[in-house]
């Protein structure tokens, strides 16, 4: 039972300016449908929701027992409410949604308190057909041995699955189950699998459906927390088939943070890798690093700086940034901290908690608990989460809602003006520049619409000539490095070659089209609102000097994480032995290594270009569309006026001055936030 719910209000002090900011703009939406006609008010409540709907997403990741889900149940308030022993056949990604809207389920639950969805056919099939990605890689690199050993893990994986689930294992695949409530029990069922032995039929309940469950959803209400949250606990990323480093990475790309949880007993060891290559791709304000289970160390307070000291270090040579968020901690002190069950703690953990506070005497509060929490790090945890939600996701909605709101209030005036101007001279019909101003804004709309059209066109060609670019010259490095290996030793040892320039040439290509998107889009899209506004003017006339149209934000561009996943070049294992011994000859050896790493390459560029790239651009574009079909239509609705029928019944006891002067108000309000 938790008895100190309140310490988890431990980084509410550094959300707590964002957060009220984004109060006070939902209240301004507020004021706005009040005063609005019902076009406008329904536009409103689309704002609303989308304010409503704000969580800061935090993914956890690490390698298996590093203690991410006992870490995500302190953070939830919820201690054994998630597994923390989780079967390596797993791959369950659980988000705890804390503070949520909850869904209602069409075909059961009014209020969802928990969701569990299955792999798709085709997923399942990539799976259990293939080995994974593992097998792919085993495959393109020819490892027959690698290969039938990977098969047969398959082959025993799928077999007991359609055992356990008999005949309702092909009607589960890319159904979800629902639930009105939530329980460790529950949980068990769909993501611990727990072991084969006491799984004997298909009435069995821990790890009942954990082989085909893609992800998990459990609804939280957590008081304490001063914003919404959502933490993704991902499985480790050490797995058999390589599933877990996809969806990890998955589960990156939509992430607002990314809390990597490592053991204080391995660190950062060779093993990790593979999680070092996918957090390089990140921005350094998306990292937390928790070392977690300083509880185990006989001495924290002496060996705490020493793995400090060699985290940095490594995420130095892993070309991270050292200046990434540090914190050291133990999610087994949080959780008593949070049960006030101090004292019952092993004596090894009791012994070190005394001697790392004894060490660290700012730690010290009045109450063995409080200090207890402060020892666990998790007060720091929370703090820069809180900060980087602060200045990350909470900040880039309440710029982007803040714009249209903007925007909605003037164009909400501009309608009043027009409207009374028209009632006044029946007979005046406003031009732009000689010409029909809805032409005019027909215009607009469909010549920027196609420099938008030019720009993506070449945004795309640029990184793809990058790419290329970097690709070909990584393949003659690495090609001329192999000759040169096998004209000076011949064909013995065994010769690999780092693709870690790969990656860096790629993702320098990669940064270039996110800058170049940011620059180039916003001076279009600035262009577009510009031009826009002019048309405005010609339709109001002087009755609104200040008015203005904000053009919207570039989409954001996500993070290239998939640059991090595993790759043939990447694996030191039998098969690159097995590769190397296959081949005989200088020719055989370079024109095969070519074709191996052109294929792996490519796979990557692919994923920049396909996967992440292309759904930026799509993104641009149905920015500008909406933007523009907004902007044609409300200049039409300036030209034939207001109609008393589109006024929205908050607004029909006011007169258009009451209004006028009320919107006024408004982007006084939004404009000294601004400010």
């Amino acid at each position: 039972m938790v008895k100190n719910a309140r310490f988890l209000s431990a980084g509410n002090a550094a959300v707590a300016g964002q957060m009220g900011a984004l109060s006070d703009l939902s209240k301004k939406l507020g004021e706005l449908a009040e005063v609005s006609d019902r076009r406008t008010a329904s536009r409103v409540t689309s704002l609303q929701a989308r304010l409503d709907e704000f969580a800061a997403k935090v993914t956890f990741v690490g390698q298996v027992k590093a203690g991410k889900s006992a870490l995500t149940n302190v953070l939830s308030g919820q201690p054994g409410l998630l597994p923390s022993d989780v079967n390596p056949w797993t791959s369950v990604v659980t988000t705890l949604m804390i503070n949520n809207r909850n869904p209602s389920d069409p075909n059961g639950e009014a209020d969802v308190k928990a969701r569990f969805t299955f792999f798709d056919q085709d997923e399942w099939d990539k799976l259990v057909v293939g080995g994974g990605r593992l097998g792919e890689l085993a495959e393109r690199a020819g490892s027959t041995d690698e290969m039938a050993t990977i098969q047969k893990q398959v082959e025993a994986m799928r077999a007991a699955t359609e055992k356990r689930l008999g005949k309702h294992f092909q009607f589960l695949l890319g159904q979800s189950h629902s639930y009105g409530y939530v329980d460790t029990e529950l949980v068990e069922r769909y993501v611990c699998l727990g072991d084969a032995p006491e799984i004997q039929d298909a009435n069995a309940k821990t790890g009942r459906f954990a082989d085909v469950t893609k992800s998990a959803e459990i609804y939280l209400d957590v008081p304490a927390y001063g914003m919404p949250l959502q933490l993704c606990d991902t499985p480790g990323v050490n797995d058999t088939f390589l599933m877990r480093e996809q969806i990890t990475i998955r589960a990156l790309r939509g992430s607002e943070l990314c809390v990597v949880v490592l053991s204080a007993h391995q660190a950062l060891t060779t093993s990790d890798m593979a999680l070092l290559r996918i957090i390089s791709n990140l921005d350094k304000r998306q990292i937390i690093i928790f070392v977690n289970r300083i509880d185990e160390l006989q001495n924290p307070a002496e060996q705490v700086p020493e793995i400090r000291e060699g985290i940095v270090r490594t995420l130095t040579q892993a070309r991270i940034d050292g200046d990434v968020a540090l914190v050291f901690g133990s999610a087994k002190w949080g959780e008593a901290a949070l049960t006030g069950t101090v004292e019952d703690l092993p004596e090894d953990s009791l012994k070190a908690l005394e001697s790392f506070v004894e060490a660290n005497d700012d730690l010290i509060r009045d109450t063995d608990d409080e200090t207890t929490w402060n020892a666990s790090g998790l007060p720091a945890l929370l703090q820069a989460i809180g900060e980087r939600v602060s200045e990350g996701s909470a900040q880039r909605l309440h710029q982007k809602i803040s714009r249209s709101v903007r925007n909605l209030t003037h164009e909400a005036r501009a309608t009043l003006v027009a409207s009374r101007t028209r009632a006044a001279e029946p007979s005046a019909v406003p031009t732009f520049e000689g010409s029909d101003p809805k032409a005019a804004i027909d215009d607009i709309a469909q010549r920027f619409g196609q420099e938008i059209d030019r720009l993506i066109k070449d945004l795309s060609d640029d990184l793809h000539d990058r790419l290329d670019k970097a690709q070909a010259g990584f393949i003659k490095r690495a090609t001329d490095s192999l000759i040169q290996h096998l004209q000076e030793n011949g064909e013995q040892g065994t010769w690999s070659y780092d693709p870690a320039g790969l990656r860096v040439l790629q993702r320098a290509a990669y940064t270039n089209f996110a800058r170049s998107v940011r620059s180039k889009v916003t001076k279009v899209f600035d262009e577009a609102a510009k031009n826009t506004e002019a048309v405005y003017q010609a339709v109001i006339g002087e009755g609104l000097d200040d008015f203005q149209i904000a053009a919207p934000l570039p989409p954001d561009v996500p993070p290239p994480v998939g640059l991090g996943r595993t790759i043939a070049l990447d694996l030191h294992s039998n098969w690159w032995r097995s590769w190397w011994k296959k081949r005989r000859g200088i020719e055989s050896f370079a024109s095969d290594y070519v074709h191996l790493i052109k294929a792996e390459a490519q796979s990557m560029t692919e994923e920049l270009e396909s996967g992440q790239a292309q759904q930026v651009l799509e993104k641009i574009r149905m920015t500008y569309t909406s933007f523009a079909s907004e902007q044609q239509e409300n200049i039409m609705r300036l030209m034939q006026g207001e109609s008393p029928a589109a006024t929205s019944p908050q607004a029909v006891a006011t007169t258009p001055d009451d209004r006028l002067n009320r919107l006024g108000e408004i982007l006084r309000d939004l404009g000294a936030e601004a400010a």
